[in-house]
């Protein structure tokens, strides 16, 4: 009966001891896991707004837009009064971690890259660049408060230096948009003899090859002028039968988001407040890229 219960109270304390030591092992797991974790990123300092809507964050008067178009060039400013500055731009690695991807990015990545170099608070930073895609984009200004001699005053003197001591970050983000739509209008500039309409087109995608058709009334005159700004287009004109209207058609191809204009003009001793026929706009296909116009007037 003893030899039972020997058996029985080895048993227990096997269990004991096999229960203590899975809580330690889990414990220990627990924290190797949160050492594997991204520790914290470098603290960003706050900023308020100066009279004319510029920036003053960690000793940095920063300007810069909001929100730019897509391919539009835009300007950073930092300005410092001691230290030294450098700007920053922020990403992300792709899976194949080598290809950088930049928008969609927030400030706690741990990927920066230099947009320029520490520069001295007797010449500030600034970097222009503009962004292909839509998207935020997030950057950084970074102040460093030593001055590293920039100012050539020997490395003793201490008028550059800054009150803090080592790096002073600021994030913020700049959103590009695409502000392109496809359009086409035309105005009617001039309804007396000499005569003036300007059509302009507008395509937010390339189009190889586009028709741009339409009419001018009324038309007694000699041929009409056309001047073409943006595309690779060419034009001609035509009179339909025996008619006294001209017919302009112009073909080629367009880039997106880079208006066309086509300026037209031509003399008429014919009087009438309509001076064009309908214009239209079609792809390759005959399918109409935006609505057409109907017959344009003079406003007054």
């Amino acid at each position: 009966m003893k030899t039972y219960r020997t058996y029985a109270l080895l048993g227990v304390l096997s269990l004991l001891v096999l229960s203590i030591y899975s809580c330690k092992k889990s414990d220990l797991t627990s924290s190797k896991v949160a050492a594997d974790e991204p520790q914290s990123k470098n603290v960003y300092q706050s900023a308020i707004v100066l009279p004319g809507g510029s920036l003053l964050a960690g000793g940095v008067t920063l300007e810069y837009p909001a929100q730019v178009n897509i391919n539009e060039q835009f300007k950073i400013n930092a300005d410092i009064d001691c230290g030294r500055v450098a700007i920053e731009r922020g990403y992300i690695l792709a899976a194949d971690n080598i290809t950088r991807i930049y928008k969609g990015v927030d400030c706690e990545t741990e990927y920066w890259e230099e947009l320029t170099g520490f520069d001295c608070y007797t010449g500030d930073a600034n970097w222009s660049g503009a962004f292909p895609e839509t998207g935020i984009y997030v950057f950084r200004t970074k102040h460093n408060a030593s001055d590293g001699n920039c100012d050539g005053k020997g490395g003793s003197d201490k008028t550059g230096e800054c009150s803090f001591n080592g790096n002073q970050f600021y994030c913020f983000t700049i959103e590009a948009v695409n502000s392109c739509e496809t359009s086409f209008t035309g105005t009617a500039n001039s309804c007396t003899n000499a005569r003036q309409a300007v059509y302009t087109f507008n395509s937010i995608t390339d189009l190889s090859y586009i028709k741009i058709q339409g009419g001018l009334t009324n038309f007694t005159g000699d041929d009409a002028v056309v001047t073409i700004d943006g595309g690779n287009l060419t034009w001609s004109q035509s009179t339909p039968g025996g008619s006294s209207n001209r017919v302009i058609k112009i073909e080629g191809s367009v880039t997106a988001c880079q208006p066309v204009t086509i300026t037209i003009t031509w003399n008429s001793t014919n009087t009438g407040g309509v001076i064009t026929g309908s214009w239209s706009v079609k792809d390759t296909n005959g399918n109409e890229v935006a609505p057409s116009i109907a017959g344009l007037t003079c406003a007054n």
